[in-house]
Parts: C-alpha cells; sequence; structure tokens
C-alpha cells in the first residue's frame, strides 16, 4: 500500500516541480503582490460571439487560489479555480531580471473537471516600463479562452 502511495504522490506531485526549473544564475528574490484591484479575468468564446464579465475571488492568498466566475446573473455562469503565482528572480553575475509566471485553471463546470496550465519566464533589464501583463488559458476543449490581466 505504501508503495501504491507513493506512485500516486509522484504522478500527482512530478508535474509541479517541472515548473521549478529555474535558469543559471537567476535567484528568487520573493512573490509579486496580486490583489482584487490589480488583477482582472475576462471569458471569451473562440469565435468571439461570447464575451462574459468576471468576478473573481482571492480565496486562498498562502496558496495563490483565486475562484473566478464569468457571466454571473445570466444563464451561461461560468466557474473556475485560478491558480495564479509570479515569482520574482534576479541575476547577479550579469544584471537582469526576471518574472516567473504560473497560470493554472481548473475547468469547475466540466465533470470530471478539466485542467489546463501554463508557465511563462519573462525576463527583463527594467521593469518600470510595463503596463500590463496578459495571459490567456485555452478551456472548454479550446472553445473559449479565461484571460488574466494584471497590472503591478
Amino acid at each position: 500500500m505504501k508503495l501504491i502511495n507513493l506512485i500516486f504522490s509522484a504522478c500527482l506531485f512530478a508535474p509541479a516541480l517541472a515548473f521549478a526549473a529555474v535558469p543559471s544564475g537567476f535567484k528568487f528574490i520573493k512573490n509579486k503582490e496580486i490583489t482584487e484591484d490589480n488583477v482582472t479575468f475576462r471569458y471569451m468564446s473562440s469565435d468571439g460571439t461570447i464575451d462574459l464579465p468576471c468576478t473573481a475571488v482571492y480565496d486562498e492568498p498562502d496558496l495563490w487560489d483565486w475562484d473566478v466566475y464569468c457571466g454571473k446573473g445570466t444563464k451561461m455562469l461560468r466557474q473556475f479555480r485560478v491558480h495564479l503565482l509570479i515569482r520574482m528572480y534576479e541575476n547577479r553575475q550579469n544584471p537582469r531580471s526576471a518574472l516567473e509566471v504560473l497560470y493554472w485553471v481548473i475547468d469547475r463546470d466540466k465533470t470530471p473537471r478539466a485542467f489546463s496550465s501554463t508557465s511563462s519566464w519573462i525576463q527583463y533589464r527594467n521593469l518600470s516600463d510595463l503596463e500590463v501583463m496578459r495571459f490567456s488559458q485555452g478551456v472548454e476543449n479550446d472553445y473559449a479562452t479565461l484571460t488574466v490581466e494584471f497590472k503591478p
């Protein structure tokens, strides 16, 4: 039984380890603060015919998890659980910095639950000119996207 639990744990958590690879020379500094004031979500069908406003509740700040509801008050309500984490890195050998963005979506309307995820690495020399970052995740078998917009 212990072996089965070990195999199950490895299968469950091993994919998360893939996001831990940091390029040589970079060192983790801190997690970027994300609040309900600097992040918005938007649901849109791939053909553009459905565009639903979303509300987001920072449900588990320690886990970087959000409950996102799109089309609230309509017959087209869509519900998602979103893991959004932005980590800041620094390279002291070659003066530059980086952001690692983890954007994972769980579609709560599907049974079994449908998952999609992405990890992005953004290198820069000067972050002061950054106005907005947008990341989209395919949902509903890529018939729609859930886009997150972050304003630092």
